[in-house]
């Protein structure tokens, strides 16, 4: 619904997503941090992710694959189920590999149902137990689905969207402000390639704290070219790749002795 027109703010439901426009594809993501120019980067990580159109449990889904992987390995793995009507989230499971341990989380929304398996501090693991329940709490827009579903909202509107968002670990939903603040061209590397773009902000869902994240989102794409956010006095660049990294033809398996 739209909110006060003098506000230049709407409120993003499912009814306004160009659901038309997501197409299945793999793309990744060099994802890593950095503080002011010349100063090095760290945590260096390639984010792929592979969305493709399915029947699941009889019903017509999105399934978005995610796998992000660094120099130790893979951190991150995510399969996360959307409906293909209007992009509820259906089912997830997650799984992250820190040093401080493993863990997979298992959720069913629609029944405010989640597990967790592995290692996980124990008041980290009871804020996320509570935040299970509020998941079947009406529509919800899928946080961890971002770089794939964020190009999808109405952002020809201009002026602030204003998206009822979730992703586990939340205590609850809540309603994160995306502003349309300009408009850029990139172009890539070959020289011809231009990307135009809507520049979006958002205050990272926490007003006030000063953190922020950016999207430079090709208009006629629809897709995600570039995001820079900046938290704690440092950036983290996500920058898409031309194309995926994937291996095409892969090692002999090794013999056995």
């Amino acid at each position: 619904m739209l909110l006060a027109l003098g506000l230049a703010l709407a409120a993003v439901t499912a009814a306004d997503l160009h659901i038309d426009r997501l197409q299945p594809g793999t793309a990744t993501y060099l994802v890593y941090n950095h503080g002011p120019a010349g100063s090095g980067i760290s945590h260096a990580t390639l984010a792929t992710s592979k969305i493709t159109r399915k029947r699941i449990d009889g019903a017509d889904a999105w399934v978005i694959e995610q796998t992000w992987e660094n120099e130790a390995g893979i951190t991150h793995t995510a399969r996360t189920v959307h409906a293909a009507g209007d992009l509820a989230t259906l089912a997830q499971t997650s799984t992250w590999n820190r040093p401080t341990g493993s863990f997979t989380t298992t959720v069913v929304p629609a029944d405010g149902r989640g597990t967790i398996e592995g290692e996980l501090p124990a008041e980290r693991r009871m804020a996320m137990d509570s935040g299970f329940a509020t998941m079947k709490d009406g529509w919800w827009f899928n946080w961890h689905s971002d770089l794939a579903l964020l190009p999808l909202l109405p952002y020809e509107r201009g002026g602030t969207l204003r998206v009822h968002l979730f992703d586990v670990g939340m205590p609850a939903p809540m309603d994160v402000d995306y502003t349309v603040i300009g408009e850029r061209t990139l172009v890539g590397g070959d020289g011809g390639t231009r990307y135009d773009c809507w520049l979006v902000e958002t205050e990272s869902g926490m007003e006030g704290s000063g953190n922020y994240q950016r999207f430079w989102i090709d208009k006629q794409r629809r897709v995600v070219v570039k995001e820079e956010d900046v938290y704690n006095g440092q950036y983290r660049s996500k920058v898409l790749l031309s194309v995926p990294a994937m291996v095409e033809f892969p090692l002999p398996a090794t013999a056995s002795p």
